[in-house]
């Protein structure tokens, strides 16, 4: 059962305080591995390797319509399983690397 609760802010900055207490000044403060862009991305464990039109879409910074139409023109490499569309992570890195847009090098 959940307490509908509210916290004043001092109480809010002791829990956290509590927290970061207990796991260690400097564990709290490292930031993990994952986060480090000198490592490749498609060598992190656990990274999914197909996206879906939305996480495709937000990974390169473009909208979802914008997405779809480069999917509909054969710009980007697609698979489709039913009515999902899928994006091979890599497929989309290559492509985006290549930056080449209807046979023309992007400037």
């Amino acid at each position: 059962m959940m307490r509908n609760r509210l916290y004043t802010e001092e109480q809010v900055h002791q829990v956290v305080d509590e927290v970061l207490r207990r796991l260690g000044s400097t564990a709290a403060l490292q930031e993990p591995e994952y986060l480090d862009n000198s490592i490749p991305q498609q060598s992190s464990p656990g990274t999914k390797m197909t996206l879906s039109v939305r996480e495709a879409a937000e990974l390169i910074g473009i909208s979802r319509p914008t997405m779809y139409q480069l999917i509909r023109e054969n710009q980007i490499p697609s698979i489709h399983a039913g009515k999902k569309i899928m994006i091979a992570r890599q497929a989309l890195l290559d492509w985006l690397s290549k930056g080449e847009n209807n046979g023309k090098k992007a400037c």
